[in-house]
């Protein structure tokens, strides 16, 4: 029998609904970092297998400890994301050694929050220690953000390294409803973003009132900003429809550590919708637009002013950013491309 499986741990979160009933979807992290790919590889036959949903009788989730009902003896390697809950992790690093079972563990953020972020507590406590611990008995580490591998590899950890983007699957259903036919008649900005971006959104310091401005219903971002318009919070399998309503995507980042080790994942977003982008100066965004090319930079507020101000009134400039940011990464941020990464790492 060949060793050649791959078992990838999705983490299965559980949400309170109003009404009081509760669903179960895969977070943001493990959606765009394992998720997407992992079940692209499936798709085109590779042998990789998902598990974490399982339940044991008494009806709680097994999460990592159901490796131990599995026949292991084809499995090569386990791939895993920041958040998998480990208890003890040198014992679990030795029980997969002593199966000759590689592990494979993705991080795509710094384990340190800003002082800003209602996360930050968290972090500290639970979830920065055990992205720690996790890393450093990695045998493969895979990132995003070549910022974020310089700052893993001065753990405690003879991990190989590799870079692997959040990349577009367009034949998801969360892009695959783009015909390309966006209007470029005018200028229509818009924002998305998760809980705890208020600082970065601030950043930006422009009147909002002489603009036609769609903002997701979100954190007080749309009072906030006093956008004219609202979108809706959409599920992680749903969330790309929200790219329908506006040309040029807005990316403000408070520039710091958390936030230099991110993914462009916007870029990759607009890529695929024909929106153009309009972003910090900061990594990782200058390290992946060509001010005025191929999108717009801005250093402070007054540049923010400046080239919003600029787009309303030469909405012609909006489509020539939109091509010219395809020609350049559209095969690269594909979900194939980045896949044939991950493959070799198996």
């Amino acid at each position: 029998m060949s060793k050649d499986v791959t078992l990838v741990y999705i983490k299965i979160r559980e949400d309170l609904q109003s009404d009081g009933s509760k669903t179960e979807s895969v977070g943001g992290v493990d959606y765009h970092r394992l998720y997407v790919p992992y079940k692209r590889m499936i798709e085109k036959g590779e042998r990789v297998q998902f598990f974490g949903w399982e339940k044991d009788e008494q009806g709680n989730r097994m999460g990592l400890d159901m490796l131990k009902h599995f026949d292991l003896s084809n499995v090569k390697n386990l791939v895993i994301g920041r958040f998998a809950q480990i208890g003890n992790h040198d014992a679990f690093s030795k029980w997969l050694r002593d199966r000759d079972i590689s592990l494979i563990v993705d991080n795509d953020d710094f384990w340190e929050l800003e002082n800003d972020n209602p996360a930050q507590e968290y972090y500290k406590k639970v979830a920065g220690p055990n992205i720690i611990a996790s890393l450093e008995i990695a045998d493969v580490i895979t990132t995003p953000s070549e910022y974020l591998r310089d700052k893993m590899s001065k753990l405690r950890t003879n991990a190989e390294f590799s870079i692997v983007h959040n990349a577009i699957n367009p034949d998801h259903e969360n892009w695959n409803w783009y015909e390309g036919d966006k209007d470029f008649s005018e200028a229509k900005f818009g924002y998305v973003g998760a809980l705890g971006h208020k600082k970065d959104i601030q950043t930006m310091g422009v009147d909002w009132d002489p603009y036609q401005l769609t903002v997701v219903d979100l954190g007080g971002y749309p009072d906030l900003l006093k956008a004219k318009s609202t979108m809706p919070v959409e599920n992680i399998f749903e969330y790309g429809k929200q790219y329908k309503e506006f040309n040029v995507s807005l990316c403000p980042v408070k520039s710091n550590i958390f936030t230099r080790c991110k993914s462009p994942l916007k870029l990759a977003e607009a890529v695929y919708t024909d929106t153009a982008i309009i972003a910090t100066e900061s990594t990782p965004y200058r390290d992946f637009i060509e001010d005025g090319k191929t999108g717009l930079l801005c250093r402070h507020h007054l540049e923010w002013r400046k080239k919003v101000k600029m787009l309303h009134e030469n909405p012609s400039m909006i489509e020539d950013l939109v091509e010219a940011s395809k020609d350049k990464w559209k095969d690269f941020f594909h979900i194939d491309t980045q896949n044939k990464i991950r493959k070799e790492l198996l």
